[in-house]
């Protein structure tokens, strides 16, 4: 499959035509195909949307969006696509991201059915692994957040069976994170990030997380390059310095 032929998904609220216009443009720039998910916003909450939750677990929000990041994987099984890419409505894609996620494509051939591949993390730590080599590969480590990840179909169904005979309690990182552990699903990251998210660089204002709420966009864009800086791009440097012997003239 290619990225031309790939199922996108976009979890998003009608409202938010700020991160519509974002998703737009960065689709018109990279030629994707996206379809929102417009289903389950906060304030359409069922009863019947809210007896999938344990009661009190999450706040109506966080309900909606991971109602609607499992509607991209009931979509997907209903129409038997092999693989999908779910976005977040604040993902921002990074140049070359589909030349890399075409290579992130090709790499997913060899997986044994049944994984997640998460695109994001620019700010998360990296261990050893991701510096072991230049070129993009496939790393197994469970996923941090949710702005970007692609599914395969085997997975999907695995997880909606689970949810039928199971209530909801963690947000959707979280859940994935916990019910593919226990079902055996892989998870795996690319080892050079395609993503970030929009409201952790202070691009967007947050609609989930209380905590980042508090601060200022100028501090959230600080202290994202400050751990991007510390975290992934000195140690990636540090280690291209010790592959080239470079280290002992600094």
């Amino acid at each position: 499959m290619s990225v031309a032929e790939l199922p996108i998904y976009v979890v998003s609220v009608t409202t938010f035509e700020d991160r519509h216009r974002h998703m737009n443009t960065q689709a018109k720039k990279y030629g994707l195909n996206l379809e929102y998910i417009w289903n389950f916003d906060a304030d359409v909450l069922t009863e019947i949307d809210m007896a999938r939750v344990k009661e009190d677990a999450l706040p109506r929000p966080s309900v909606s969006a991971l109602l609607k990041h499992l509607e991209a994987q009931t979509r997907q099984v209903g129409r038997e696509h092999p693989i999908c890419l779910v976005l977040e409505d604040d993902a921002i894609l990074f140049d070359g991201f589909v030349e890399k996620l075409e290579r992130t494509l090709q790499l997913a051939k060899a997986l044994d059915p049944g994984w997640l591949i998460f695109l994001g993390g620019a700010d998360n730590r990296i261990d050893a692994r991701f510096l072991e080599s230049n070129e993009l590969r496939l790393i197994e480590k469970p996923i941090s957040t949710a702005e970007a990840y692609l599914l395969d179909l085997a997975g999907c169904r695995r997880r909606l069976a689970w949810l039928e005979d199971n209530l909801i309690d963690l947000p959707a990182d979280h859940l994935l994170k916990t019910i593919d552990d226990r079902l055996g699903i892989r998870h795996y990251w690319v080892s050079e990030p395609l993503a970030i998210q929009g409201s952790i660089t202070g691009r967007f204002r947050t609609a989930l997380d209380s905590s980042r709420g508090k601060h200022s966009r100028v501090y959230l864009m600080m202290r994202y390059w400050y751990n991007r800086l510390r975290k992934q791009i000195v140690p990636r440097i540090f280690k291209s310095l010790l592959v080239l012997n470079l280290l002992p003239f600094l």
